[in-house]
């Protein structure tokens, strides 16, 4: 089933069906009818659905095909999953689709020509009092091959708050700006790139002689943002860009400023990260505590 599932171009969204799932759904519905593409919303049942017991034997009793009414169920709830997402933006084109698969291996194979991937940050099933990451969501994240976005439990955007973007000189980073500034335009909404620097122990023997030398750091940071987002503020020149350089972890400023954002981008792995490595620690930090949905990109 998995060859039938057209994600070329659309924005595709996993849902499980829960509530929580329809949060990133609707935000999903949102940006596809805010810039006219299509939405594709996608329900992975389980390959071997093992039902209860007492259900498995009262369908064997009475001769019907289990798993043909799981996936007719599993249909019908997608179904009204997208109804109520056309109701709630006339016009939206949104179809769905139920597949059979593992969810965090068909939503990877999505990105690969999706222009991007929208999956909440738990599923129906996890723990109440566990705040990180589900499985499907930090798959996806880490294995993916194009942008990704986590609608997390706290997330609140705010539709008329700033575009928030780290900012490195690594791959990941330099594409992250892109998307941010495209995003900044649609939005009508500034840009806040945000970078940060910070000494390590041994460096804190030496403690004076970065307080003395904090303003020429901040000064030659700015500057290096500046450079690294002179071509998009030249292809974007109506965005309105804040640098904010921040004395501290990359991860904790990020977080901070994603409070007020309507969206925060980031790279999947910073110029700090090993070679090989898929998602970085500052990028793991926030998605996990982000106060915005967070879009993921790659170099």
């Amino acid at each position: 089933m998995e060859a039938e599932l057209e994600t070329k171009g659309r924005i595709v969204v996993g849902t499980d069906g829960s509530p929580r799932a329809e949060k990133a759904v609707d935000w999903a519905a949102a940006r596809a009818a805010a810039r006219g593409i299509a939405l594709l919303v996608v329900f992975v049942a389980s390959e071997l659905p093992l039902p209860g017991r007492t259900v498995a034997a009262a369908q064997i009793h009475h001769g019907k095909d289990y798993v043909a009414d799981y996936l007719a169920d599993a249909q019908r709830k997608v179904d009204a999953v997208v109804e109520t997402m056309r109701a709630r933006y006339p016009g939206l084109d949104a179809t769905g689709k139920v597949v059979q698969g593992s969810p965090s291996y068909v939503l990877t194979r999505a990105s690969r020509d999706a222009d991007q991937v929208v999956v909440g940050a738990r599923g129906a099933h996890a723990p109440l009092s566990v705040r990180l990451l589900g499985g499907v969501s930090d798959a996806v994240a880490t294995h993916a091959h194009g942008p990704v976005v986590v609608v997390g439990d706290d997330a609140h955007e705010h539709p008329n708050g700033p575009v928030v973007v780290g900012v490195d000189d690594s791959p990941a980073a330099k594409a992250a700006i892109k998307l941010a500034f495209e995003a900044a335009e649609l939005r009508g909404v500034p840009v806040i790139a945000v970078n940060s620097w910070d000494f390590g122990p041994y460096d804190a023997y030496n403690a004076e002689i970065w307080d003395q030398s904090i303003e020429g750091v901040t000064r030659s940071l700015t500057e290096l943002v500046d450079e690294l987002l002179a071509e998009q503020k030249a292809a974007h020149p109506n965005v309105p860009v804040e640098i904010r350089v921040v004395r501290g972890r990359p991860e904790r400023a990020l977080v901070e400023a994603s409070k007020e954002a309507g969206i925060t981008v980031v790279g999947s792995r910073g110029r700090g990260g090993f070679a090989g490595l898929l998602l970085g620690s500052t990028s793991k930090h926030v998605l996990r505590e982000a106060r915005s949905p967070v879009i993921v990109t790659r170099g």
